[in-house]
Order: structure tokens, then C-alpha cells, then sequence
């Protein structure tokens, strides 16, 4: 089995860089080095000038998928969220991993609905959700739902002795923050003034008039960091604050889930089907339930226990050697059906 993981995005892998990716970044190389560990011949294509080595990972460019006939050198080919290194390849299966909707209007701007129909993918899901939101109307092979994995880093991550009352927002996008400063402001910090709310994934526009009256009432913004110094934050806070908007998997969450931390999350898109109310978080209604949930977390110690030892053990059946092993069982039998 011969496999080419194809990214439409670049990737800094420089150390800097490397534990600062995206989510479909991070998951293509997760997916990548777990393969290797079963043994399968597998690249991963991005966006760089020339073939490189990372680790025991050969990294090629894309530009090598459109110029070169790949059934020389792959078995099957895996697109993260696009079709159209697909294009004049043959004799090698085709799958499509859609990490994120794949709207019709869209799929015409960008001219890769004529691919899908012309090429037929397979499609990969990485949620129920997702799978459930996408258009009936695209003549996949078929249609699985294979979730996205876990790192070490956090599956690893040792909860501190002493939990402090901070809670993590980690989306890259602002919908809701509004809302939630707003909550936190004219109900939290009045109850619980040493509470803190740490933002993270977001470059600030504010005034450093603002910034230092946030931080008067606990609220502080870090922007994008290393993964590490995430994994240390989730250590010792006490749960993740994530509205769940727009979500088609959520790695940031998982992270923090497998880290100890119970989730506060609205009851709906992908994120809905992996926090279980009462018991690895809570799905709320409303921003002011999400504010008494809070307060709970911090002075309900044996609960904030519970939903963070239930949060961990439910993170650990996301971890990448098993969704690596749930891939290769998929593409094995793939193979076989592709033979006939």
C-alpha cells in the first residue's frame, strides 16, 4: 500500500512553525507518521518548493501531483478538502477527506464540482455532522465518517496537582467572543473576581486602554502560541469555554478534553457529539446558563473532578494509533473491493 496524504496549504516545518498548524495540517501529519508505525509507504504533498525530509516522512510538492502520472508512485491518493489533484489521474483510488463543508456554490467557483463528478472519490468525513450537512447530490463511491485523532502531547498531559479558576477559549475566529467578554464581565467576575477567562487563536485589535481593563477583570488575550505552551495551560485550568459555532470537528477541544477539561459548549454542530451533558462538560442554551456552569465548575470541586477524569478517559479511544488503525482497515478494504 502506497499512500500520498495531498494538502492544498503550506507548512512551515521549522520548529517554530511545526507546532503552530492548523488543524487539517496537524491531522494530515498525524495520520502520516502513524502510518508509518503500520508499516505503510506513505508522503504527504503541500505547498512547498522542493522535496524535503521530516523525520522519517518524505514531504513532496504539490506541484509534483499535477505534472507527474502518480500511479507510478501511489496506490491511493488522499485529498484534504480538495479534488483537484485528482485531475488526469488514473489507476489509483481517489479519496476525498473533507474536514470542512463542501458547499455547492462553492465547489463551482472554485471548478471542482466537474472533478468530483468526472473522478467519483470516495469521501471521508471527519464527523457525523459533516456528513450529515453535505449535498446528497455529490456522486461519492461512498461516504464514511472516520473522526480526526489526538496527539501524544495532550493524550500525555499530566494534570497539576493545584487547578487554578481559568478558563480557555482556543478559537481562531471571534464569533461569540463578544458574548462571552460580555458574560464574564457583568456576571462572572462579579461573582467570582478571581476567575480568569485566557484567550488564545486571535490577534487583538483592541486599545491598550481596553486590553488593561480586560485584564483588571481577568480577561487576558495570548494570541496563537506553541502547542506546548498550550498543553501546559490545559494542565492546571479548570474547562474550555467553546460555543461550538460552525464547527466540523473541533481538534482544539479534543486537546482540551484529553487534557482533563470539561467542555461548555451549545448542543449543536460537530462539537455536540463529543461532549456528553453532565459528563465529560455541559450543553447549555444560553450564555447565562454557561455563566452559572462556570461558577459551578470552580466551587464544585468533586464535580469539576468528575467531568475532568470523564473528559480524559473518553479522549483516550481518539487517540491517532487508533484512528490510524480505523484508516488502514478502510483502505485495506478499499484495495480489495478497487481489485475487482
Amino acid at each position: 500500500m502506497k499512500i500520498i496524504l495531498a494538502i492544498n496549504s503550506f507548512i512551515n516545518f521549522k520548529s517554530s512553525g511545526i507546532n503552530k498548524l492548523g488543524g487539517i495540517e496537524d491531522s494530515n501529519l498525524n495520520l502520516a507518521n502513524n502510518f508509518l508505525k503500520l508499516g505503510v509507504n506513505v508522503k504527504i504533498a503541500c505547498k512547498i518548493k522542493k522535496k524535503i525530509k521530516f523525520g522519517k516522512l518524505t514531504i513532496i510538492p504539490t506541484n509534483y501531483l499535477l505534472s507527474k502520472n502518480l500511479s507510478q508512485f501511489c496506490d491511493i491518493l488522499i485529498c484534504s478538502n480538495t479534488n483537484k489533484y485528482f485531475n488526469k489521474q488514473k489507476k489509483i483510488i481517489k479519496i476525498l477527506w473533507l474536514h470542512n463543508q463542501l458547499q455547492i456554490e462553492k465547489s463551482i467557483r472554485k471548478n471542482e464540482l466537474l472533478s468530483i463528478f468526472f473522478n467519483k472519490p470516495y469521501c471521508v468525513f471527519v464527523s457525523e455532522y459533516l456528513k450529515k450537512i453535505t449535498s446528497s447530490l455529490y456522486p461519492f463511491k461512498s461516504r464514511l465518517v472516520i473522526p480526526n485523532g489526538c496527539s501524544g502531547l495532550f493524550l500525555n498531559n499530566k494534570r497539576k496537582k493545584f487547578i487554578k479558576p481559568i478558563f480557555v477559549w482556543t478559537i481562531r475566529r471571534d464569533k461569540g467572543l463578544s458574548e462571552i467578554i460580555n458574560m464574564w464581565s457583568s456576571f462572572v467576575f462579579k461573582k467570582e473576581p478571581s476567575a480568569e477567562l485566557h484567550i488564545y487563536g486571535l490577534t487583538n485589535n483592541f486599545s491598550k486602554k481596553i486590553l488593561e481593563y480586560y485584564k483588571n477583570i481577568g480577561i487576558k488575550f495570548f494570541g496563537i502560541v506553541n502547542k506546548k505552551i498550550l498543553a501546559n495551560k490545559y494542565s492546571y485550568s479548570t474547562a474550555m469555554i467553546h460555543p461550538g459555532y460552525d464547527e466540523t470537528f473541533c481538534i482544539s477541544a479534543l486537546e482540551a478534553q484529553a487534557s482533563g477539561l470539561p467542555i461548555l459548549t451549545f448542543n449543536r454542530t460537530a462539537l455536540s457529539e463529543r461532549v456528553v451533558d453532565g459528563v465529560n462538560g455541559y450543553k447549555v442554551y444560553s450564555f447565562q446558563e454557561m455563566s452559572k456552569k462556570v461558577l459551578e465548575l470552580i466551587n464544585n470541586k468533586p464535580l469539576h473532578k468528575k467531568l475532568s477524569n470523564n473528559s480524559i478517559k473518553l479522549s483516550k479511544k481518539y487517540s491517532w494509533e487508533i484512528i490510524a488503525l480505523s484508516w488502514y482497515q478502510y483502505l485495506k478494504k478499499i484495495e480489495l473491493d478497487y481489485s475487482y
